[in-house]
């Protein structure tokens, strides 16, 4: 069977149902592929002729992958003497070209979309030369890794094949996805020199050859031709003798198999109210619409001429029963958009406060896919007159999605009413397209992700959580003052003279009462703060507060161990300079911090100084990562939350760290916040600490204050949709495990808040566990009110100041499903961070 008659058979076999998993797929005929690769701005251009002369002389289908980039990293330029090879032999419908993304089997489905929407752009550009169209990639190419990421992300631009160049010989596996992506691996070298008597071998019922056009660089004409001449012969005679069909990558997909559809998005807009024939016009074509099955989605015009830009506003997640009382349609909202940080606003209403969504833009010549404010652009058609009209009818007979965007005043016209409906009604019939409103498209096609779910309900919640609270009044002046004392009675009630070191959990039950005995750098840290937040409040006299502190100094001198003299893991607070020989990289961070505050807040700096240079800290960050040291051995800390707030104290000291939130730009734009997500959704939940510390000790890190940004908003959303206030960080709790790190897990797709323990027993690991362990954090509760003045902060300390004011400082914590307070357990962390909070709040009021 020809090309032809089997591309025939198959789009006649076509179904219109999906599958649910990724399934390899069974071939119904034997097909083989002839793919072109090695192809960069850098290639001769003469060579590259000669291969795309003999292959389409001989009728033989070719999919080309090309490289956007060359050699030196430089861009594919548009009068590169392989854009203009590359140009002609598209423009004569020879070639299909697959743009080469490197690096895509190891992104996520959002940067998956955005490499595709830039590579394309950017290829697009370089090819039509700003005479044509631009090109419409069906494949793309990328290359060949272990346990590669599903490939479903470039969806987003249209494409539905993914073509991996290997790096070895091997049977060709093809996997479909249930959004309808394909991805081809595998194949065998181009035979080079085949001799004329030969057989050419193809592999079993599916086979693709690779050419890597590097092997005949600069060759001459004559012998390019030697060198393939013979094997292109035996293609072509395998075709004709019916053994096997040659196929283009892209067209692999119309095999039934492959389960191939397609999806046709209806969007009408709508009317000027003020014009009763437009409106009935516009009414009466809705109703026909309904008749017909089908589900539009109605949005108000374009504010510009038709073709420019118009962005909508599409909720996700939200089900389709729920949609507009009136109409059983989906009706869209425009809006504006940031194009550096994605911020969307409604275009009526700036206020309005937007639902988790996706922005979506109708623009027919602009590149498809999710470009870099997060708008996912929709090949979209503009019906308007009747040239559109036949415009849509081309764009209806090319099988690939696409929106049909109706504008009112094509209504009016009887001819046209009819003549949409009747192209709509036989696409409907076509047993491969799908018809309905644009988020039926959306759904399918939109990157997947929990850290594009936590950052488009980040952008939805910022006209709420974006609203400062109104200045607070004399009389909240009073109120915090009371609860600094509240909080200070911890510490001046358990700090032991002798050492001026303070416990770092008491328990004061009348039967289980007990005092714990040692205290970490961490610990020590919130004792320095909170001594520093008693003085600024006035608890403290100055010679008193200087006696306090350098007791506490001389307790932190640290032991050498193993030639590196380092903070000890934890010290007795009973005892002089008595402690273990391990470190802590994290808990010292926090130390160090709390000295850099100190040395702002009391000068000392050669006194610090002195101190902090005595350590060995070069020592223990091993190529930037800051490292602790258990019983000798180095542990790096660098996957943890902490390891961001560590390495700026580090730096402050002069002691180079990194960290890995550092993946952003200045301007923290849209791609940089998924890049963050993505890097703190690897490292576990995100808790209030030590996030909100660095507002409290130093300026707020642009990382920092974007995370918190989405943690407050998911706090917020919890309370709005159950009524619980959640106020997450880490903490000892009253009862075994005894210490817990919550937050909000941002690789969950639906809100969750997670726990992790110092142990990692699997126990600990459950959805029971942490409903049954989550608390509200005292503490965190001051540091938002104290970071971000807004109501629901208010709420959350009005929360704290009735239900954890104990005999000695603010109880840790609530426990969220009971209501439990641990109204017999305190800590030194809790009441040195809300000193903290206070006092910050204080200094500003």
């Amino acid at each position: 069977m020809n090309r032809r008659g089997f591309l025939l058979s198959a789009a006649a076999t076509i179904g219109s149902s999906t599958v649910t998993i990724a399934s390899p797929a069974i071939a119904t005929s034997s097909i083989t592929s002839l793919v072109l690769t090695g192809i960069d701005p850098d290639l001769s251009a003469e060579s590259f002729i000669t291969v795309l002369d003999e292959v389409c002389s001989r009728g033989i289908p070719v999919t080309c992958v090309v490289s956007p980039y060359g050699k030196d990293g430089a861009a594919i330029s548009p009068k590169s003497a392989i854009s203009s090879v590359l140009t002609a032999y598209m423009l004569q419908n020879k070639i299909e070209v697959a743009p080469f993304i490197p690096g895509l089997p190891n992104q996520s489905d959002y940067f998956q979309g955005r490499s595709l929407h830039e590579v394309t752009k950017l290829l697009s550009i370089a090819l039509a030369g700003g005479m044509l169209d631009r090109p419409n990639f069906k494949t793309i190419a990328s290359d060949d890794t272990e346990n590669p990421w599903e490939p479903t992300g470039v969806r987003a631009g249209g494409v539905k094949t993914v073509l991996v160049v290997p790096t070895g010989e091997r049977e060709v596996k093809s996997e479909i996805w249930p959004n309808g992506v394909l991805r081809l691996m595998g194949g065998k070298w181009f035979p080079l020199e085949l001799s004329k008597d030969a057989d050419l071998k193809l592999s079993g019922t599916q086979s693709i050859f690779h050419l890597d056009m590097v092997h005949l660089e600069g060759m001459a004409a004559q012998d390019v031709v030697d060198k393939i001449g013979h094997t292109l012969d035996k293609l072509n005679l395998l075709e004709k003798t019916g053994a096997t069909s040659l196929l283009r990558i892209s067209d692999l997909h119309l095999r039934d198999n492959y389960r191939f559809h397609r999806f046709v998005a209806v969007h009408l807009a709508y009317p000027d109210t003020s014009d009763s024939d437009l409106m009935a016009h516009f009414e009466a074509f809705k109703i026909d619409l309904e008749r017909d099955g089908l589900q539009v989605s109605i949005g108000q015009p374009p504010k510009h001429s038709i073709g420019e830009k118009s962005l909508f506003w599409l909720p996700i997640g939200n089900p389709r029963e729920e949609r507009h009382s009136e109409s059983r349609h989906l009706k869209l909202f425009s809006v504006n958009v940031d194009e550096i940080s994605g911020h969307t606003k409604g275009e009526v209403d700036p206020g309005l406060v937007l639902q988790s969504g996706q922005c979506v833009g109708l623009a027919g010549h602009e590149t498809k896919g999710l470009d870099n404010a997060g708008i996912l652009w929709l090949p979209s058609v503009q019906v308007s007159d009747l040239n559109s009209l036949e415009t849509l009818q081309e764009r209806l007979e090319n099988a690939e999605d696409v929106v049909v965007s109706i504008q009112a005043e094509a209504l009016s016209n009887p001819y046209m009413s009819l003549g949409l409906r009747s192209q709509l009604k036989k696409a409907m019939r076509d047993g491969f397209s799908r018809l309905g409103a644009i988020d039926l498209l959306v759904n399918e096609i939109a990157p997947k992700g929990a850290e594009m779910a936590h950052q488009r309900r980040t952008v939805g919640a910022l006209a709420y959580t974006g609203r400062a609270s109104p200045s607070r009044a004399a009389r909240e002046r009073k109120r915090l003052f009371d609860d600094a004392q509240v909080a200070w009675s911890y510490i001046s009630q358990n700090t032991i003279q002798r050492t001026g070191l303070c416990p770092a959990t008491v328990s004061f039950s009348p039967t289980e009462g007990r005092v714990h005995p040692t205290v970490t750098m961490w610990d020590v840290g919130s004792h320095i703060n909170g001594l520093i937040a008693a003085s600024q409040i006035g608890f403290l006299p100055k010679r008193e507060f200087e006696r306090n502190i350098a007791k506490i100094l001389r307790q932190v001198r640290g032991r050498k161990t193993q030639n590196r003299l380092l903070p000890q893991g934890w010290i007795r607070v009973d005892r002089q300079k008595w402690g273990n020989r391990n470190f802590d990289g994290s808990d010292a961070g926090r130390l160090l911090s709390s000295l850099e505050n100190l040395r702002r807040y009391a000068g000392m700096n050669d006194q610090l100084e002195s101190l902090v240079n005595s350590w060995d800290l070069a020592k223990i960050v091993i190529d930037g990562e800051v490292n602790s040291v258990t019983d000798g051995k180095l542990h790096s800390v660098y996957t943890s939350h902490s390891a961001h707030y560590s390495a700026r104290a580090f730096r402050s000291w002069g002691v180079n760290a990194k960290s890995p939130y550092e993946v952003v730009s200045s301007k923290l734009s849209y791609d940089d916040q998924m890049r963050l997500l993505e890097a703190a959704s690897a490292i576990g939940p995100l808790g209030a600490e030590p996030l909100l510390l660095e507002a409290m000790e130093s300026d707020m890190s642009l990382e920092s204050a974007y995370l918190a940004e989405v943690l407050f908003a998911a706090q917020v959303e919890d309370f709005k949709e159950t009524g619980r206030l959640i106020a997450v960080s880490e903490g000892p709790i009253d009862r075994a495990p005894w210490f817990t790190y919550q937050g909000l897990q941002l690789d969950a797709q639906k809100r969750t808040w997670a726990l992790d323990t110092v142990g990692l027993n699997p126990e600990h690991h459950t959805a029971e566990f942490w409903d049954e362990y989550l608390v509200l954090s005292s503490k965190a509760a001051f540091l938002w009110a104290a970071y971000k003045p807004h109501e629901h902060s208010d709420n959350l300390v009005e929360f704290v100041r009735r239900n954890c004011k104990t005999k000695q400082g603010f109880a840790s914590s609530v426990f969220s499903k009971s209501g439990r307070v641990t109204s017999t357990y305190s800590d030194l962390n809790t009441n040195g961070v809300i000193l903290q909070a206070i006092a910050r709040r204080l200094g500003e009021a």
